[in-house]
């Protein structure tokens, strides 16, 4: 009989977008379907998703086993390659609740959660959705698509490098940058989320085009019309960046702005719009290459001639 290594985790689900109860039992339902598989070296395991409920709050329950054998050639397994184990594990966790926020941005959070191997704690793990939330709530202009987590999950798998670690294409670019929001600082965040529009929009084969009026058109074209308050979201954005990269904008300390003014907090959340509407962009942008099965975009220009 295989000796196993057995991982269970319990993720706290911290609820930043209240799905409606009919929308809940969907998630609840492709959640509790979905059957990745996290792979060491040759070897895969299952991973069992699940839902639970303690207290009425909602839960992630993981479980999955990997066998041991593989892992070493002596009979010994030595706590530093268990440890690198861990380390895959974590990461592989939180590609899958990437694959999740795709399907349904911002209706997953999950705050600081611990990961068991064998019963005995070994990692920490949290995943932040909340500008993906932010973005879903507050942009009803965004036209966000109805997708599946395994849809997400197949897509991620077959047409990008994402799980490879490391960008080779203009959608990994992208992939890659949005993985920053599960940790977002939004000073640092603003260089990411325009990162990941700028790879997929900006195909630099018109110079005298500014960027941001490029991505303003490209946009436009594929999810539709933009309204002015998010087309000055856009400029904005723009504006905050080239001030970061030149040095002339304040910035607040990295683990906290709790003796700020007032007048310093409404600047904050004003500055905060544009990058819940570039994320929103981005997530709805990434939806549309998961629905086509795509993974670039190109633009083509018609002209007809025709009598009046």
């Amino acid at each position: 009989m295989a000796e196993l290594i057995k991982y269970r985790s319990l993720l706290v689900w911290g609820k930043i977008v209240k799905p409606s109860p009919e929308e809940m039992r969907i998630i609840i339902d492709d959640i509790n379907s979905f059957r990745p598989t996290i792979l060491i070296g040759d070897q895969g395991s299952d991973v069992v998703f699940a839902i639970v409920y303690e207290d009425d709050s909602p839960h992630i329950q993981l479980d999955f086993s990997i066998d041991k054998a593989p892992l070493h050639e002596d009979g010994v397994l030595e706590e530093g390659t268990l440890m690198f184990v861990d380390s895959i594990v974590v990461d592989r966790l939180k590609d899958f609740l990437f694959a999740i926020n795709l399907a349904y941005p911002g209706r997953i959070h999950i705050v600081r959660s611990t990961l068991y191997r064998d019963g005995n704690p070994v990692m920490k793990l949290a995943f932040s959705t909340d500008i993906s939330g932010l973005a879903y709530q507050e942009c009803k202009w965004i036209p966000f698509e109805n997708l599946t987590i395994q849809q997400c999950w197949g897509w991620l798998c077959a047409k990008t490098h994402f799980l490879d670690g490391v960008s080779k294409t203009s959608i990994d670019r992208a992939l890659h940058a949005l993985s920053y929001e599960s940790e977002a600082n939004e000073d640092m965040y603003i260089f990411y989320v325009m990162l990941g529009l700028e790879a997929i929009y900006n195909d630099g084969s018109n110079i005298e085009e500014s960027i941001s009026a490029q991505m303003r058109r490209k946009v436009q074209a594929l999810l539709g019309e933009i309204p002015p308050k998010a087309i000055n979201d856009v400029k904005n954005m723009y504006r905050r960046r080239s001030s970061l990269v030149h040095g002339s904008a304040n910035i607040y300390k990295c683990w906290g702005s709790d003796n700020c003014t007032e007048d310093e907090a409404d600047k904050i959340d004003k500055e905060r719009n544009y990058i819940i509407t570039a994320t929103g962009i981005l997530i709805a942008t990434i939806q549309k290459f998961i629905k086509a099965n795509a993974n670039v975009i190109k633009e083509k220009v018609t002209i007809s001639l025709e009598t009046e």
